[in-house]
């Protein structure tokens, strides 16, 4: 391949992966899942390996995370208590979610987050209405210690994996969205050290995605409070069954 080739194709892989950061941001502020997509999307168009990917969107969901955390706290919708227990969990967890990355082969997990995703969200879709409930403190810290490690092994930042999972347990719907932004504050930092530890984490690329998924995630969390009640379950429940399928075929895309 030529030199002025080589340099057009990587400009344009380049402006893809970039391209897809905001709308994943978005995502992330509004129904606190889309996190999912950027790893594959440095996979196959950026040409990183999956444990770089991994890393390199765990640096990326810090700054979705930060933004996130004070979006809803400037409408006062963050549960700082809940959201703190789950994030005591998470922490340790990541660390190690990220050290298991780098020797297992993630397409068993894969297929494993797409069952809990889309059934969650298939579940809460058809199911009637049950009433909202609050975690004990032990349960909330250990599933924010199960989210902490599958989402860290996977590199989705947290909230693609604690959405379903609290959604399922009864935790309304924005008290969800709102905690997994905190959570993953904690949970990505621990990962990045992980990956970091391995060389696995790009940090120019990511800041430049993290910057730009922000911004997406800003403007997600000034919409989400305006689908309060039902329809936001609704929203966020149609998403998981979407996000779940594309976990399903998403082992087995060509690379």
């Amino acid at each position: 391949m030529k030199p002025g080739t080589r340099r057009t194709t990587v400009g344009r892989v380049l402006l893809a992966v970039l391209v897809i950061a905001v709308p994943v941001g978005v995502f992330i502020g509004t129904i606190g899942i889309g996190g999912v997509l950027l790893p594959p999307a440095l996979t196959w168009l950026g040409g990183l390996d999956i444990h770089a990917a991994a890393g390199t969107s765990s640096w990326a969901f810090l700054f979705t995370g930060v933004v996130g955390t004070v979006g809803y706290a400037r409408q006062q919708a963050m549960p700082w208590r809940f959201g703190g227990l789950l994030a005591l969990g998470a922490a340790p967890a990541a660390a190690a979610g990220a050290l298991v990355n780098n020797v297992v082969p993630a397409t068993v997990l894969w297929l494993v987050l797409g069952v809990v995703t889309a059934g969650s969200g298939a579940w809460n879709l058809w199911a009637r209405p049950r009433e909202t409930r609050e975690l004990p403190a032990p349960a909330a810290v250990v599933v924010g210690a199960v989210v902490g490690f599958g989402s860290a092994l996977t590199g989705t930042g947290g909230p693609v994996l604690l959405v379903p999972v609290l959604l399922a347990l009864g935790v309304p719907a924005l008290t969800t969205i709102a905690a997994g932004q905190l959570i993953q504050i904690p949970l990505v930092g621990f990962a990045t050290i992980g990956y970091a530890a391995q060389g696995n984490v790009h940090f120019g690329l990511g800041s430049v995605l993290g910057v730009l998924a922000g911004a997406g995630a800003l403007a997600g969390t000034r919409l989400a409070p305006r689908l309060r009640g039902r329809l936001l379950h609704r929203v966020v429940s149609a998403a998981l069954v979407a996000f779940g399928g594309f976990l399903f075929v998403l082992p087995f895309l060509p690379r």
